[in-house]
């Protein structure tokens, strides 16, 4: 119990410096043009306000216990990746949309919304990806040192 909790919150943590990142970045580069999201960048450029780091905790936090919940031994064990990715990439937008809707994050027009689901789509699958690609070489590995056990325990 005390692992997963320790793991769960280093994954909370990774989740949200990237998210507190990407949206430093986006910060510097549009914070000032961006009059179409007050909430998110209230101050222009110069800065991340205190209550977008908490709606930002809130969201890496929801994304955190969807991950914990459809990459855990259960769960895997129980379906395929392809259904797991596409479970966890449906949810996560939806989360998106009911935090960035009760934060109001993006303004009521249709365009707007549009570009932004389509930007965060893109880069969830993107971080899913990466993900994949960190998870099959970690199971590489895992693999190697299973069959070397193996061999060792033959001799």
């Amino acid at each position: 119990m005390k692992k997963r909790l320790v793991s769960f919150i280093e994954s909370l943590l990774k989740i949200f410096a990237v998210i507190i990142l990407m949206f430093a970045i986006a910060t510097v580069l549009i914070g000032k043009e961006a009059e179409s999201f007050p909430n998110l960048f209230m101050t222009e450029n110069k800065g991340i306000a205190i209550t977008t780091f908490f709606q930002l905790f809130a969201f890496s936090f929801f994304i955190c216990v969807l991950r914990l919940v459809f990459f855990t031994d259960v769960f895997l064990k129980k379906t395929n990746l392809i259904l797991r990715n596409i479970f966890f990439f449906v949810l996560t937008i939806v989360v998106f949309v009911i935090i960035a809707l009760i934060c109001h994050w993006i303004p009521d027009r249709l365009l707007i919304w549009i570009l932004v689901l389509a930007s965060y789509s893109l880069s969830t699958v993107i971080s899913i990806l990466i993900t994949h690609f960190f998870t099959k070489k970690e199971d590489e590995k895992l693999n190697d040192a299973l069959a070397k056990i193996q061999e060792r325990s033959k001799e």
